[in-house]
C-alpha cells in the first residue's frame, strides 16, 4: 500500500508547524486525528493507496 502525494505533503506540513516541541505532543496530536481512506486504484497497475479522507469525499461529490 501506498501513500497518496496529498498524504506526504500533509505529514510534510504538520511536521514543519508541529515537530519540536516538547514530547512532540502536538504534533501526535494532529497526526492521530487524520483520517484517511483507502483508494483502489482501477486504472494501470490496481493498487491500494491512502488518501486524505476529506480529498476522497472532495473527489466523490465532484463526480456526483
Amino acid at each position: 500500500m501506498k501513500l497518496h502525494p496529498s498524504v506526504v505533503e500533509k505529514l510534510i506540513l504538520l511536521y514543519q508547524n508541529y515537530g519540536g516541541h516538547p514530547e512532540e505532543n502536538k504534533l501526535r496530536n494532529h497526526l492521530n486525528s487524520m483520517d484517511l481512506t483507502i483508494y483502489e486504484r482501477k486504472t494501470g497497475q490496481q493498487e491500494m493507496i491512502l488518501v486524505l479522507t476529506e480529498d476522497y469525499l472532495k473527489s466523490l461529490n465532484v463526480k456526483g
